[in-house]
């Protein structure tokens, strides 16, 4: 008894000192003004470090909290990536399907892409352009629209973009007989208790969602160049990067993955934290695996990454490869240096 009462504080005080030392890096990025946004620190399914900084809405000074729910961008793409490798454990398709076998309507060129080419953006689909978020398409109208191959890049390569992952939606829609945001509720959120995580509408106010600022300054101006509005249907982006969430509930996420909550331990291993494509990609950080970017040199260790960033709204997600240790950044605004804030956290994790 006297040991655990000797060893009690010490157990108590290593998310108090990640607390700290996570505090201290945050607190001198956001008085320089390159961070505004969330943070969550998890060692073994257990927060040791959860810290917010800044506001969810700048014009009233709304500050962020921890029911404040943020669009994740791109980060989006690992929940459709799980999606279909939960399909796939269920039979339902195969990673080595033709996307044409669901949607035979694609145009004679696209007929031969697999999902796998899609999953690791290896399709070599063109990337779609700016004014494709003017206006409301659902994913059909999306795909009739935008889905064509790139005529500059006759052979297929890695070309990161976010039609590989609308289309991905489609299939997932006629495969399912369920739009995407029923099929995500349905098989990943209400399984987990994720209660503040969705798909970004144009038919309903969400509430607690933050708002977007953007200047593209990224770490490299000073506080004072100003701060614009984001102004883009993110619905348009669907299963690419229309998901809003909270640090609590990606938080969640991954300890289901850490548990098999999801998937099957050898799905996991052979697909989700395996990388399927043999190149290193700067551009990512990593080789793609199905739903992360497996990055071997970065760190003393391999992490799993998944990043987004669509105008003001930027977000980080790094794990180890068995998911005990994992950073998970939310902001607002892009007036920061996210990869080098993420590394500096991440380093600190104890």
């Amino acid at each position: 008894m006297r040991y655990l009462l000797l060893l009690l504080p010490l157990l108590l005080a290593r998310p108090a000192a990640a607390q700290s030392r996570l505090d201290s890096v945050l607190t001198s990025e956001h008085q320089a003004g390159h961070f505004n946004g969330t943070v969550l620190a998890l060692k073994n399914g257990r927060a040791v470090a959860r810290i917010h900084k800044g506001y969810a809405n700048l014009q009233f000074a709304v500050p962020i909290t921890d029911s404040t729910r943020f669009p994740i961008a791109s980060m989006t793409k690992t929940f459709t990536a799980l999606l279909m490798l939960q399909l796939q454990q269920q039979g339902r398709l195969k990673l080595t399907d033709k996307a044409a076998a669901y949607l035979p309507e694609l145009p004679p060129d696209c007929q031969d892409i697999t999902l796998l080419d899609l999953l690791t953006h290896y399709s070599g689909l063109q990337n779609e352009p700016v004014s494709a978020y003017d206006n409301r398409l659902s994913p059909a109208d999306f795909v009739r629209a935008y889905v064509r191959r790139n005529p500059a890049k006759p052979a297929p390569g890695f070309n990161y973009n976010n039609t590989d992952y609308v289309l991905l939606t489609r299939v997932l829609e006629v495969v399912s007989g369920r739009s995407y945001p029923e099929l995500l509720q349905s098989a990943i959120l209400t399984p987990l208790a994720m209660k503040n995580t969705g798909v970004l509408t144009e038919n309903r106010i969400v509430a607690n969602l933050a708002y977007g600022y953007h200047n593209y300054s990224f770490g490299e101006d000073s506080p004072s160049k100003p701060l614009q509005n984001d102004t883009r249907e993110l619905s348009n982006y669907a299963g690419a990067g229309a998901v809003y969430s909270t640090v609590a509930d990606l938080g969640k996420l991954v300890e289901a993955l850490r548990t098999n909550r999801l998937l099957r331990p050898r799905i996991t291993a052979q697909l989700l934290t395996k990388p399927q494509q043999p190149a290193y990609l700067d551009y990512a950080r990593g080789r793609p695996t199905i739903g992360f970017y497996y990055n071997n040199r970065t760190f003393a260790q391999p992490v799993l990454e998944r990043r987004g960033s669509i105008d003001g709204f930027n977000s980080a997600l790094l794990t180890s490869p068995d998911f005990s240790t994992v950073l998970i950044i939310l902001c607002n605004t892009d007036t920061g240096d996210l990869e080098k804030i993420g590394d500096a956290l991440y380093r600190l994790i104890k």
